[in-house]
């Protein structure tokens, strides 16, 4: 069989980074991991070609030499998905869809025209489809009757993809999050119980990386690297001296909670194997709404406590916060700003809270006659900064969305940014590590340069620009490749804070002339 995978393309978010991607002139920010997983699950004769959507297109040929029609995609990936299966199904083709917006609308995806819709891990439904398909059944929704045993998965099919279109790799340890967050939807899918590869077959797939001739940085996809300590432990032990042998051939970055500052040995295990920064879920600095939201985890550590910690040792924050929570008291916005201020935390990805289908929250807001109609728009902007809370909020809504863009215009004002990015790197003790130095790529080069540019002509503050980055230079002169790459980050929020302002209020006049 010939079968098509297809990536569909992501809308603009706080992630995209697409004016770095251009400049960088790559395609994406990351390979889409689920569709190479897959792909690896399929029979060994069958031909198969992966475009992705964000920087590809499909022609006439690739539709005419295909069978069969795979595609996948998160919420956020909505709109392009459904126009992906519409296209297909009109062709003829039969078509297969999986991802977390079919698991959470199977039914909507069928009406579109999908013929058949996977909802669970692959590793269980992938073969399931495959039988059902060399015999001719129609089994119409092939759910996973429980979790996947990873030690069984296959390495992600890498040679599918131009490696060079892609600005980091991807590669994932474990599934599962042992936490019961009100609002996440990971233990609905993947279960609380932590799963893990195993060392040697995440080594295996970093090996395939490697002979391919990448050298730059690999994010591990985890929800919760630490989810499972020991393990986690294990794996690091044995990547530390597979880096030492090859020099250090990538620049590791990965997600993890709170509590991560209360494992110290971990934390240095993880900087000598080269992992350089971190997602942490902080959620919000209000006790009460974390107590509410079931993310107790964080109140066992202090924020403050624990990102200072965490800096300390050596790690990039990344910290995620929600606005919208029942019970949030005012000035919500105020607070993540002091926060980031206290901390020197550059990257503050905030969202506004929105309930997703079965979780916790959902059903509790369902009961309590709260939810609101999940229409085009709002799937459009769900899980993505310019998507409203779907639910009625305890205090008004017109007042949550006026702090949160105000949140943005405060962060990513370039001053404050810059200031909170050399605080954040100043901060850091000496790498453990000493990598070779390897010269950058030309398009790298034409990054800085440009970033330089604006930053450092353009912009009215080049004055602080030229400030921070030559005491930089006296300060932490190791540290500078990362400093600068934040700086160049910079280039997209600064941007994006305004359509994120755009975006809301516009949304927040259709809402109200939909109520009148």
């Amino acid at each position: 069989m010939k079968a098509l995978l297809v990536n569909p393309a992501f809308p603009r978010t706080f992630w995209s980074l697409d004016r770095v991607v251009t400049m960088l002139n790559k395609g994406s920010t990351h390979p889409p991991l689920g569709l190479l997983t897959v792909a690896a699950l399929l029979p060994d004769d069958w031909e198969l070609k992966l475009i992705d959507l964000s920087f590809q297109r499909i022609s006439d040929a690739d539709w005419q030499d295909c069978d069969l029609v795979l595609v996948t995609g998160m919420m956020v990936q909505h709109r392009g998905i459904v126009r992906t299966v519409r296209e297909a199904a009109g062709r003829g083709k039969t078509v297969v869809v999986g991802g977390s917006y079919a698991y959470h609308f199977p039914e909507e995806i069928l009406k579109a025209g999908a013929d058949v819709v996977v909802r669970g891990e692959g590793e269980i439904t992938v073969p399931r489809l495959v039988e059902n398909l060399r015999r001719g059944r129609h089994e119409r929704i092939i759910e996973a009757d429980g979790t996947a045993d990873l030690t069984e998965s296959p390495a992600p099919r890498y040679d599918l993809i131009d490696l060079n279109r892609y600005a980091d790799m991807s590669v994932q340890f474990s599934r599962g999050c042992p936490f019961s967050c009100e609002f996440c939807d990971v233990t609905l899918m993947l279960g609380k119980k932590v799963r893990t590869k195993t060392p040697e077959q995440v080594l295996e797939e970093l090996e395939s990386l490697y002979r391919m001739g990448w050298r730059r940085a690999v994010f591990f996809v985890d929800d919760n690297f630490l989810g499972s300590p020991a393990k986690t432990r294990v794996l690091l032990e044995a990547l530390i001296p597979w880096v030492e042998a090859r020099r250090y051939p990538f620049d590791f970055y990965t997600q993890a909670s709170l509590n991560l500052a209360r494992h110290e040995h971990l934390m240095d295990l993880m900087l000598r194997a080269g992992f350089y920064a971190v997602f942490l879920g902080v959620e919000t600095t209000d006790e009460e709404s974390l107590r509410r939201s079931g993310k107790t985890q964080n109140l066992v550590v202090h924020a403050d406590e624990a990102c200072e910690k965490i800096n300390r040792a050596g790690f990039q924050i990344i910290a995620g916060c929600i606005l919208g929570f029942d019970h949030e008291r005012p000035g919500a916005d105020e607070r993540l700003i002091a926060f980031a201020m206290r901390q020197h935390i550059p990257e503050m990805f905030v969202t506004l809270l929105q309930a997703g289908p079965g979780t916790a929250l959902w059903n509790r807001l369902q009961q309590e006659g709260r939810l609101l109609p999940l229409d085009e728009g709002a799937l459009q902007d769900y899980s993505n900064q310019t998507g409203l809370c779907n639910f009625t909020t305890t205090r008004p809504l017109p007042e949550i969305v006026e702090e949160f863009i105000h949140l943005y215009e405060v962060l990513y004002d370039p001053v404050f940014f810059l200031q909170r990015a050399f605080r954040h790197f100043d901060r850091m003790a000496s790498p453990k590590i000493k990598k070779p130095f390897r010269p950058p790529s030309r398009h790298e080069v034409k990054a800085v340069l440009v970033s330089f540019f604006r930053q450092g002509i353009v912009r009215p503050s080049r004055f602080r620009f030229w400030m921070v980055v030559l005491r930089g230079l006296i300060r932490f002169p190791e540290r500078m490749p990362g400093f600068i790459s934040t700086c160049i980050k910079g280039e997209h929020f600064f941007d994006y804070r305004e359509t994120i302002a755009t975006a809301l209020r516009r949304r927040l006049q259709e809402m109200r002339f939909t109520s009148k």
